[in-house]
């Protein structure tokens, strides 16, 4: 959307340019005649001035370019360029009707465009067109304030005060500072559906003792770039694991004083019951570290010992841009890319919990063509994704006893998209509509499902129980992968492979002279890699395994459709598995072999 309102604002800036209006004819005649009067007027007078004679034919007296004029319209519309596309991502990162507040700020703008090209007069023109962009921004934002906490209103006088504080490198607000901003630089917030009770969520969480607590056990896990923190609570104490790049590592631990209300603050700010330290509960949050938000899933449950908190870490925005930064091969890519551009087919990404399968499957899509075909998403409206440029996005309710997903999904359809985006399948039913819609309307489609490779990927679809013939037919290429760390490179150190090893690798000898892996722990703390904090790892990268359908799987997805005979097929034909793949990283220096064979026995 940013990309179309740019492109249309260099169409609407045009109109302040003060284009000629055309004169009528009858004025035209008039004036050719005053001119004449004019100069039979000047010969009769001799030196007397003459009055200024309008020219004849589709001239005006001139002065119609205004570069004060152009300017301030040019202004204005690159501002509604930019609060037009802010209000569309704020409205689905607040959960607001986005369809319903896009038309409200984009058609009186059009209105008002229209009337400053056709009202002659500047300073009549130029207000309406101030008003058309100003008033359905303010609506929204009075809807929005109304319904968000102090810290997330607009255009209040302290928000603006922050912002040109930001913008100058200094601060400028003179109103007291907000308490629970200092201490840890971590922000903890609700993340219900109910905005209201968020408020109230957040209101007693931060009425809390533990509430600063709960903060600095969150910055300790995001500054060693922790994708969750668990807290094993005993009678003793309080042990703190973070879980860095997949593996868990410890933390420093604390006493039950400062832990125990650190953990009642975490479940006021979820919505759940503190008192309850034995039955599982679930719940929400969003937390912002050094310019990034996070979306935090929190889960607690009573065990042996005492009790047991994990909290789970999602980035709300995709951290990658290209292919290349997910280390997919460049040949894969292209393969990739050539199935994105067919017009008819179905294409599964597929992964294990937390091994990047939401990341790849928006970078996948980011680098199809989306200018050229219709691109649709069809998502459930509780588990919604990050918002794509050219990808329209509607919602079904999974449990919605008025209307089944078949219902949303036939309706999703009659909408004709080229190019159908269904990441979370539900049941057999809705993998067998879209089977059909991909055979028999020449559509594409892209989804996503749980497996450890992509051999599982099709046997899980097969067991949905959709109609295995127009599985068969409808499917293309499945991309399977998982997360393996990188060595660091500031400390990685050399080693000469046996012999052995690169027999058993495949690997020719004298093709590879070193192989890599983490460094020994040094005597003295003090020596330990910075770079990496002395884990000899930085990082993941993507280990990826691409099955391109061909007649050996079809005919067993048919027939056969379990793990093993599908594997057994798709090396048939051709598909080089993710053991190959991982041997070209480590062959490559970029993880080590200790690694993959972690990862590939997960």
């Amino acid at each position: 959307m940013r990309r179309f309102l740019l492109l249309l604002c260099v169409f609407l800036a045009l109109g302040a340019t003060g284009v000629p209006r055309v004169l009528a004819q009858d004025e035209t005649e008039g004036s050719s005649a005053a001119s004449e009067e004019g100069s039979a007027g000047s010969e009769e007078g001799g030196g007397e001035e003459a009055a200024p004679a309008a020219s004849a034919g589709w001239s005006g007296p001139g002065f119609y370019f205004s570069l004060i004029k152009l300017f301030a319209g040019w202004i204005v519309v690159l501002m509604w360029v930019y609060s037009t596309d802010w209000v569309s991502q704020d409205a689905q990162e607040h959960k607001f009707d986005h369809l319903k507040w896009n038309p409200i700020v984009f058609g009186p703008f059009m209105v008002g465009i229209l009337a400053f090209w056709l009202i002659p007069i500047f300073f009549v023109g130029f207000p309406l067109l101030l008003v058309a962009h100003w008033a359905p921004l303010l609506a929204y934002v009075k809807t929005r304030n109304a319904e968000l906490a102090d810290d997330q209103k607009v255009l209040t006088p302290k928000h603006i005060k922050a912002w040109i504080g930001r913008r100058f490198g200094k601060d400028v607000s003179t109103e007291e500072k907000d308490p629970h901003a200092a201490g840890p630089p971590v922000v903890l917030k609700s993340a219900g559906s109910d905005e209201r009770q968020n408020n109230v969520n957040l209101l007693s969480a931060r009425q809390n003792p533990g509430f600063t607590d709960a903060r600095k056990i969150l910055a300790a896990g995001l500054v060693r770039r922790a994708d969750a923190i668990m807290l094993d609570y005993t009678q003793q104490g309080v042990a703190i694991r973070h879980q860095i790049d997949g593996v868990w590592q410890e933390g420093e631990g604390m006493d039950r004083e400062q832990a125990d209300p650190a953990l009642e603050a975490f479940k006021l700010v979820c919505g759940l019951k503190p008192e309850d330290r034995r039955s599982r509960q679930a719940g929400k949050f969003v937390a912002e570290y050094n310019k990034l938000k996070y979306e935090g899933a929190f889960t607690s449950q009573g065990t042996q010992t005492g009790e047991r908190a994990v909290m789970n870490f999602e980035y709300q925005r995709t951290q990658f841009k290209t292919l290349d930064d997910l280390g997919m091969r460049p040949k894969m890519q292209e393969q990739i890319r050539k199935i994105l551009s067919t017009n008819r087919g179905y294409l599964f990404l597929s992964a294990m919990p937390a091994n990047g399968l939401r990341s790849t499957t928006h970078v996948v899509i980011q680098d199809a063509d989306r200018f050229v075909r219709e691109f649709m998403a069809l998502e459930d409206e509780e588990r919604r994704y990050e918002p794509m440029e050219n990808v329209h996005t509607t919602t079904f309710k999974k449990n919605d006893p008025d209307m089944p997903v078949s219902e949303y999904l036939r309706r999703f359809f009659l909408q004709e998209p080229q190019v159908c985006i269904i990441r979370d399948l539900v049941d057999g039913e809705m993998l067998g509509q879209i089977c059909t819609e991909v055979v028999q309307e020449g559509r594409f489609a892209v989804s996503t499902v749980r497996a450890k490779d992509a051999a599982e990927a099709l046997a899980r679809l097969a067991a949905m129980k959709p109609p295995l013939r127009e599985l068969a037919q409808s499917m293309t290429a499945v991309l399977n992968q998982r997360l393996v760390r990188k060595l660091c490179d500031d400390c990685k150190e050399a080693y000469a492979p046996p012999p052995n090893v690169l027999q058993q690798l495949g690997i020719p000898p004298g093709r590879v002279n070193a192989f890599y892996r983490p460094p020994q722990p040094p005597e003295d703390p003090r020596e330990i890699c910075k770079t990496c904090d002395g884990l000899g790892y930085l990082g993941r990268i993507g280990l990826f395994e691409l099955l391109v359908v061909g007649n050996a799987v079809r005919e067993t997805l048919m027939t056969q459709p379990t793990a093993e005979a599908l594997r057994a097929a798709a090396r048939k034909d051709g598909m080089q598995g993710l053991q190959q793949e991982g041997i070209v990283l480590v062959a490559k220096g970029i993880t080590s072999l200790a690694e993959l064979t972690r990862v590939l026995k997960q």
